[in-house]
């Protein structure tokens, strides 16, 4: 199970894990929209997928529930979710993780991943995060799609 990616005269990526912000990224207003949660169930078939959040809507429980086993949801603890993130995907391995985010909160998390998205969304994308990343999309939907068809991401991040 991994997401094989090889860019034409450049890097060759093995994924195993995704790790997503959840509010701006994943959902807007702590709700993920049903579409996205179809897109998952498919990218789970090749991919651990992971959910971090402050839970700033309280909603944790509730997608625990409505997700299951699709992916691990993480509620951050610390007064650092910036590092709190990034310690996380380092655990996880720098050569076999992505990140998709959107705040300030995820820049370090960006750092630590092989393979990052920048979700620009309803809720906007933090400026410097755009330096970090390595695509930037309109929604989560589409990173996923990119992730679910790797030639997409061959098509953007070739030279």
């Amino acid at each position: 199970m991994a997401i094989d990616i090889k860019i034409p005269w450049g890097e060759k990526y093995s994924i195993n894990n995704v790790v997503f912000d959840l509010n701006g990224t994943l959902a807007n207003d702590g709700k993920i929209a049903e579409n996205t949660i179809d897109l998952l169930e498919k990218l789970a078939r090749d991919a651990k997928m992971y959910i971090v959040t402050a839970d700033t809507h309280n909603t944790a429980e509730e997608l625990k529930d409505k997700l299951g086993d699709l992916a691990e949801i993480i509620v951050l603890k610390s007064n650092d979710h910036a590092q709190e993130k990034a310690r996380f995907v380092h655990t996880l391995g720098f050569r076999e993780t992505v990140t998709v985010g959107n705040g300030a909160n995820d820049l370090k998390m960006m750092e630590e991943g092989i393979l990052s998205f920048g979700i620009i969304g309803g809720e906007g994308l933090y400026g410097p995060l755009l330096a970090k990343v390595d695509i930037v999309v309109q929604n989560v939907d589409h990173a996923i799609e990119m992730l679910i068809n790797p030639m997409k991401i061959v098509a953007t991040i070739r030279k």
